[in-house]
């Protein structure tokens, strides 16, 4: 396998302590941030590190374990299919209690818009899903067949960016059409959306909202951060990636009450972004933005 550059790869590295034994990888991916830290620690320390894989997707569990395999990283692991935010779980897994550094990126991996059967792409024909964890909830088929105007009104107002009127002809011609059919398919949504002259890119937002809807992504981050500090060792480091405006709004203003209330030290008292060589090298880094926080006692 070709070897990806995780975004902000050096910026994460460098704020990855050397003396770091024991790391929480809560959104594994591909384990391309995990390859990366774990050959630098044992590069700097010479001995073990210990590390957490946490995914709530099966299928990127997998991948990343080919990857880490023929990449060499031989170390101590545990894999667990949860949510990052569910450390009773984690911890009951692993037996690990306390993590010296914390790592979420907050991106959704692109395989998901590769794969047309996760109907996460506009463009793709596939089954309405879009859950990271198929084995578990809603989809989104299931989802829309029983979701009401109001509630579509309220999610298409908290994110997106269309006009009231928009979001109310969307929303009332949406319940209207499935009366008489069913949304099962991306490319039906597509159909139904290009009726109403909705165009690619207004759908990609639409699917965006119906996405962090189905799988309580912010939810899972408000949730994270409100239990995490119980689970950082003393002088250790949390690091939290962000792409979009909700989740960075969330992530910057828990630490800011962090700093205000608790005994943190701001690392990065300017937020990080890649510099303009890493978003022409790598588009999926243009909107990432990375906090990082260090528990003082």
């Amino acid at each position: 396998m070709r070897r990806h550059v995780p975004v902000l790869e050096q910026e994460v590295l460098t704020s990855l302590p050397h003396q770091t034994k024991n790391i929480l990888d809560g959104t594994l991916g591909h384990g391309w941030h995990t390859q990366s830290m774990v050959s630098f620690c044992n590069d700097k320390k010479g001995e073990e590190v210990h590390i957490v894989w946490v995914d709530r997707d099966m299928d990127m569990i997998k991948k990343a374990k080919v990857f880490l395999w023929e990449a060499w990283v031989d170390n101590q692991v545990n894999i667990v299919q949860w949510s990052y935010a569910e450390f009773s779980k984690i911890v009951q897994e692993t037996g690990k209690k306390e993590f010296d550094y914390m790592l979420l990126d907050l991106w959704v991996n692109m395989d998901h818009f590769k794969e047309a059967e996760r109907g996460f792409s506009i463009k793709l024909d596939g089954d309405l899903d879009m859950r990271f964890d198929r084995s578990s909830g809603d989809s989104v088929k299931e989802w829309v067949a029983k979701t009401h105007f109001d509630e579509l009104c309220s999610l298409y107002n908290k994110y997106t960016d269309f006009s009231q009127s928009l979001i109310e002809k969307v929303a009332r011609d949406m319940i209207k059409t499935r009366k008489k059919e069913a949304f099962t398919t991306t490319q039906q949504v597509r159909k139904w959306a290009k009726s109403i002259w909705i165009n690619d890119k207004r759908l990609a937002v639409i699917f965006q909202a119906w996405r962090i809807h189905i799988n309580k992504e912010l939810e899972e981050l408000e949730f994270f951060l409100q239990n995490f500090y119980d689970y950082l060792s003393p002088w250790w480091r949390c690091a939290i990636m962000t792409y979009h405006s909700w989740e960075d709004r969330i992530v910057k203003q828990s630490f800011k009450q962090f700093v205000d209330n608790w005994h943190w030290i701001l690392y990065n008292k300017k937020v990080i972004v890649p510099t303009w060589k890493e978003k022409e090298r790598n588009k999926a880094s243009r909107s990432a933005k990375f906090r990082i926080f260090e528990k003082k006692l």
